[in-house]
């Protein structure tokens, strides 16, 4: 069989990479395991380091490479940074996995992110966009306060939650001057934290982040409350609420145009999930990363989420690039199904003539959907 030449690309963590923004690259156990889960599919893997040659780069190794397996969050190019690698590829023609520069760039603007899943039906908490000197409009106390294009929880700590004009007024100017963007302002949402990964067509087990049961009881979900808080995070079994959850998740993914693997947070008040943000392209470390927590739960191993991850594309590709697919992809085939048969089901959702499977316990013996 022929093997598979795959490009990695990300941003790499290197000593002294101390700053928040840092956080999203991928560190060294990350690039390993990731390399070694794309070996086991009988690839040829090259990892390029994501950065102001990244053009020059992937147009060197055009002809050399089958696909792109892309994790890179880009430089310092605001809204259109996580854009920048899959625009690239869309101009070398070279197949890669994810979303598309247009996903990506509508993603990172976090007020067009709710607009669009809001205009399907989803509920996202009531906001406005300020800079420093602008005015509130009709929105009541408490607020929560962020930087409008970030990753996620970049610029966010336990003070982004306000409760008065001189606490709002600090925080924007803090964002303002930090990141050189307006602020998103918006309603904020008192309940549990729930994040819902879907990879393929199959939506996995949900993680609530109750803030009660984390040391210190933390208000938001910020890097410090990620960096402790996996003991404290719960799976949750299939109930006819958490598949209500999972409906809005894909409502969410199929708005804003996902492909191939997708993490939605969303957070709770008085029994109404409200859509916070979409990770288009959520971490993948090994042990760490909650797409990693939700496979594991669903007894899915690390190797068997990214063997996933790359058929998803690999299945969405083939017809369109036969001649960097055709008799390469027999043992990917094979894992990706090893991975999925191993993996404990619990029913199926159907939005808009597509099937997302469940993979996750059932609740008792409730099978309805």
């Amino acid at each position: 069989m022929k093997k598979l030449n795959i490009a990695y690309t990300c941003n790499v963590r290197k000593p002294g990479m101390e700053d928040e923004r840092y956080g999203e690259f991928e560190s060294p156990a990350t690039i390993e395991a990731v390399i070694a889960a794309l070996e086991l599919t009988g690839a040829n893997v090259g990892l390029i380091d994501v950065g102001s040659d990244i053009y020059h780069q992937l147009e060197r190794r055009k002809n050399h490479i089958d696909l792109v397996f892309n994790n890179a969050e880009g430089l310092d190019e605001k809204e259109l940074r996580e854009a920048i690698v899959p625009f690239f590829c869309e101009h070398l023609h070279i197949p890669y996995t994810g979303s598309s520069p247009k996903t990506f760039i509508n993603k990172m603007d976090k007020a067009t992110a709710k607009r669009i899943v809001a205009y399907d039906g989803v509920p996202t908490a009531r906001f406005q966009l300020m800079v420093p000197g602008g005015r509130l409009e009709d929105l009541s106390f408490p607020l929560m306060v962020k930087p409008y294009s970030e990753g996620t929880s970049i610029g966010i700590n336990q003070k982004s939650k306000v409760h008065d004009l001189l606490e709002l007024n600090d925080a924007v100017e803090t964002i303002y001057m930090q990141f050189n963007q307006p602020a998103l302002v918006e309603e904020f949402l008192p309940g549990n934290e729930y994040t819902i990964g879907i990879i393929g067509s199959y939506v996995l087990p949900i993680l609530e982040i109750d803030f009660a049961k984390i040391p210190g009881q933390p208000l938001v979900r910020d890097p410090h409350v990620k960096d402790i808080e996996n003991p404290y995070i719960s799976h949750l079994a299939w109930t006819e609420k958490t598949k209500s959850f999972a409906k809005l998740a894909i409502k969410a993914h199929e708005a804003l145009e996902v492909r191939d693997y997708n993490r939605m947070d969303f957070r709770e008040r008085d029994g109404q999930l409200y859509f916070l943000e979409a990770n288009v392209i959520p971490g993948v470390h090994p042990t760490e990363a909650d797409l990693t927590n939700m496979c594991r739960h669903a007894n899915i191993a690390h190797d068997g989420m990214i063997a996933l991850i790359v058929n998803a594309a690999v299945q969405r590709l083939s017809s369109l690039y036969p001649a960097q697919f055709t008799g390469k992809t027999e043992l990917l085939e094979e894992l990706a199904n090893l991975a999925i048969n191993k993996a404990t089901k619990a029913g199926a959702i159907t939005y808009r003539d597509r099937t997302y499977t469940l993979l996750g316990e059932q609740a008792g013996e409730d099978k309805t959907l």
